[in-house]
């Protein structure tokens, strides 16, 4: 029988804490046993042997190669009608999670999206509750949790996009030979919204049903000068591949990617001589001026100014 949803889980190096964690909310989800295919790909982590005693799913090792790498390696493998990406040391919010799972249950939707809970480090209460029991701080989601229903083109020309591939489950059977660009930190920028090109039916629920771990060991909060070049060289490769694609449909995300891309530069710098110069890259290739568009106050604002 062919599994619902299957939960591809990236490990690199993670503690062992996250891992359980991450393990303990899929198996609370309200999933049959043949309904649930939990994946988890090691890529190249060391020592090997510290995640055993937390795995009873299917593993799958590999030498280090990346996020998107361990991802791909995770869609070759699974058999599920569904996909769920998490990253190891976050969670699944098993209580609003369920939302999802009667939407992907009526398999209408190609794309499943919901929101997430950013959090640091949990707080020590947090971390006293035993076997990720803190979880159970978020309750319930109440009422009707559908935002909106429609095709995956039409979110991308009149709705903000979230690109993180976390945040939503999605019909493996649309991907086609989609897949996670090797290499590239912001990887979700380039892989959603061809994914969303490619889904048909789509529905948005306002639900919070993944935990988001914010802590310094993650790529996103590095600091450093090499791996903050490294994110915006990356951001402009995206900026252009989007580009190249000639897609009218992709104009809104290229335009807020574009602002993301002069706000991470001078997060990331503090340089302004950096950010003219990247700025003035932009306008040669006809990504600035940015067009004047209510796609958010803070875009607008942001356009007018620049």
């Amino acid at each position: 029988m062919m599994p619902l949803i299957s939960f591809i889980i990236t490990y690199h190096n993670e503690p062992e804490a996250y891992l359980r964690a991450c393990l303990e909310s899929i198996r609370a989800l309200r999933l049959a046993e043949d309904e649930a295919e939990v994946i988890v790909v090691d890529d190249g982590s060391e020592p090997q042997s510290k995640i055993q005693s937390v795995l009873e799913v299917r593993l799958i090792r590999q030498e280090q190669a990346g996020l998107s790498v361990a991802r791909n390696t995770g869609i070759e493998n699974a058999k599920g009608r569904y996909i769920q990406f998490v990253d190891a040391d976050d969670c699944l919010l098993p209580s609003a999670y369920g939302a999802v799972i009667e939407q992907v249950r009526k398999e209408e939707a190609d794309v499943v999206m919901f929101r997430m809970i950013a959090s640091p480090q949990p707080s020590p209460k947090e971390r006293e509750m035993s076997r990720g029991n803190w979880l159970s701080l978020w309750p319930p989601t109440c009422g009707s949790p559908l935002l909106c229903r429609g095709g995956g083109r039409l979110f991308l020309q009149r709705r903000n996009l979230r690109a993180g591939a976390c945040g939503y489950a999605f019909k493996r059977e649309i991907l086609g030979d989609l897949r996670f660009h090797p290499g590239l930190l912001h990887e979700d920028e380039i892989f959603t919204p061809l994914l969303f090109l490619q889904a048909g039916s789509l529905v948005e629920l306002d639900v919070k049903a993944y935990f988001y771990r914010q802590h310094e060991g993650t790529i996103t909060h590095s600091q450093t000068q090499e791996q903050a070049r490294r994110r915006l060289d990356d951001i402009r490769f995206i900026l252009r591949e989007l580009q190249d694609l000639a897609n009218p449909l992709l104009e809104r995300r290229i335009r807020q990617l574009t602002l993301d891309y002069l706000q991470k530069t001078w997060t990331l710098t503090h340089n302004f001589g950096e950010l003219r110069r990247r700025y003035a890259e932009l306008r040669r290739e006809g990504f600035v001026p940015l067009p004047l568009r209510c796609y958010s106050l803070r875009y607008l604002l942001a356009s007018m100014f620049i």
